[in-house]
């Protein structure tokens, strides 16, 4: 199954290459999911700043045609433990381990990370980055209309056949970055689950099932 579906990624790779030489490239278009998204400011112990603006000016437009929208937030909670939560529509599915490494960072990947989100099991790709001082435990994860498509091979699958058939879908990579060290990873872990507990109890049924996955 596993040579099948490389089989099937080599040949739709080729097809998009071809396709990609055809046509001019144009700016990706999502479907708006995240313009009506409406993330809260208070969640439980938890306060958050809207700093999508500035997160959006640190990114070369030019050469980011594939994001179509994004939001990020600063959650600070009342022990004042901060972290980033950020949710992108790109029609390529960014992966951080491209941001993180053109941004200067080291990046070391680990095992993958496992939380409990209202009965769902959510399994993340769990990466630690660092640039001199700053070191941060990250947490991320691909979902296509309320599927967590972990593993990359079936995410090539399913970027191509979208692409090539013209279809639409809600496709977004979700990250968390909580400010750590090497000896407090298991701290940061901690605050990462805790604060996914409190904002899924805040998100209406479809924001959750678009976010984190359906049960």
């Amino acid at each position: 199954m596993e040579k099948y579906k490389y089989w099937v990624v080599i040949i739709l790779l080729l097809s998009g290459a071809v396709l990609s030489f055809a046509f001019t490239k144009e700016k990706y278009v999502g479907t708006g999911f995240i313009a009506k998204l409406d993330l809260p400011v208070v969640v439980a112990k938890w306060r958050g700043e809207n700093i999508t603006e500035e997160v959006n000016g640190s990114i070369q437009r030019s050469t980011a045609n594939f994001i179509s929208d994004m939001l990020s937030y600063q959650y600070t909670n009342n022990e004042g433990k901060k972290l980033l939560f950020i949710i992108l529509d790109a029609g390529n599915f960014h992966h951080p381990k491209g941001c993180f490494t053109s941004a200067g960072f080291n990046i070391r990947e680990l095992d993958d990370t496992e939380f409990n989100v209202m009965g769902r099991r959510l399994q993340t790709h769990t990466l630690f980055t660092e640039k001199g001082e700053e070191k941060f435990l990250s947490f991320y994860w691909i979902i296509i209309d309320k599927n967590i498509v972990h593993e990359w091979i079936d995410q090539k699958i399913k970027q191509l056949y979208f692409s090539l058939f013209n279809k639409k879908r809600v496709g977004l990579m979700v990250r968390i970055d909580v400010l750590t060290d090497k000896d407090k990873m298991k701290d940061s872990m901690i605050i990462a689950k805790d604060f996914i507990n409190d904002m899924s109890k805040t998100l209406h049924q479809e924001e959750l099932d678009y976010i984190f996955g359906q049960r």
